[in-house]
């Protein structure tokens, strides 16, 4: 009885996976998708080597792909040596460039003439030392100066600071 249940039970088996299998040449799509090379957590990103004063990123979250995309960070805070420091909601490193994108609610403290830079986007070139922004910028110096303008150009250690259009606010020399 047991010899027949067990051989009963195998040809329902071997029905049922028969019945159940799907062709090998069809595929079930799932979409392409990308996965990157490296992510991490409360981590430091060094942009530039230590004898040319290179840019630390600390970040919540770090995303490194060996493609195109580069190496994007979340909620970022910035400093280069005691020239200036700031914080970022994003930032975008190149991996065909040393530019890193910062983005969202940016903040850019200028330490040695007591500046205040705030925008949605700018550039950082680690070749040039410099920032770049086609964007609205606001500036804050002195006692309370604010200063709007579109288009900005910054080499701190030059203390170089151009304005393409100036929305708001004055400079005077």
């Amino acid at each position: 009885m047991k010899a027949k249940r067990m051989a009963y039970l195998l040809l329902v088996a071997l029905i049922l996976s028969v019945s159940c299998s799907r062709n090998a040449s069809s595929t079930i799509p799932i979409g392409e998708q990308e996965l990157p090379d490296m992510v991490m957590a409360d981590a430091l990103y060094v942009l530039g080597q230590p004898e040319e004063k290179p840019l630390s990123l600390k970040a919540q979250k770090i995303t490194i792909w060996s493609s195109q995309r580069g190496t994007m960070l979340e909620n970022v805070s910035f400093e280069r040596s005691d020239e200036f420091s700031g914080s970022c909601t994003n930032a975008v490193i190149r991996s065909d460039s040393r530019h890193a994108v910062l983005s969202g609610d940016v903040l850019i403290h200028q330490n040695a003439d007591d500046i205040t830079i705030m925008t949605q986007s700018i550039v950082w070139d680690q070749d040039t030392e410099s920032f770049t922004c086609d964007g609205e910028v606001t500036m804050q110096y002195g006692q309370g100066t604010t200063l709007k303008a579109l288009g900005f150009y910054a080499k701190f250690d030059e203390g170089l600071y151009e304005f393409a259009q100036i929305l708001e606010g004055r400079m005077s020399e």
